[in-house]
């Protein structure tokens, strides 16, 4: 806070200043109590998104060198639709990654053929082209760490994040 006689920082969370000249500083930072927040922040705080409810995050698994999907991710594009749906989204993430199993070039490329995939999966069911951010990470961002040449089944996926 700064007033014509100085700044003084707030870098705590729960804590206020008194401001009672605007040509004296702002008086040294104090804890106040919940109950004094939510009386003078209520309102605003009570607009603020659930955190919890920010994105949906559902991760779609392939079989190892291909873009075909795990049996225990084929149910999982419906669900990802009806996400969309229930959100109204403008704003979905797809995102394509591999295990570390191959050149880094090889692998670029089929992160990209499984977000390219899952991309058009959606489009053809009937989202918005506009609303989907794809990109691809090959073998630069795994879930689970190993050495390379180490075949990770988690590590052959597709993120879908739906704000």
């Amino acid at each position: 806070m700064t007033t014509q006689g100085g700044p003084k920082i707030l870098d705590k969370p729960g804590y206020a200043v008194v401001i009672e000249d605007f040509n004296h500083p702002p008086s040294a930072p104090q804890p106040i109590d919940e109950k004094e927040i939510t009386d003078v922040f209520g309102p605003a705080l009570s607009t603020l998104p659930d955190p919890a409810n920010r994105f949906v995050l559902v991760i779609l698994y392939f079989e190892r060198d291909t873009t075909k999907l795990t049996h225990e991710s084929k149910d999982l594009p419906a669900e990802i639709l009806r996400t969309i749906k229930r959100r109204q989204s403008n704003q979905v993430y797809v995102v394509g990654h591999t295990d570390l199993v191959g050149k880094e070039a090889y692998n670029t490329r089929l992160s990209q053929r499984r977000a390219n995939y899952v991309r058009d999966l959606l489009v053809s069911s009937g989202v918005n082209p506009d609303t989907l951010f794809v990109s691809f990470y090959g073998k630069a961002r795994p879930l689970v760490p190993t050495e390379d040449e180490v075949p990770e089944p988690r590590n052959r996926r597709v993120e879908v994040i739906v704000r």
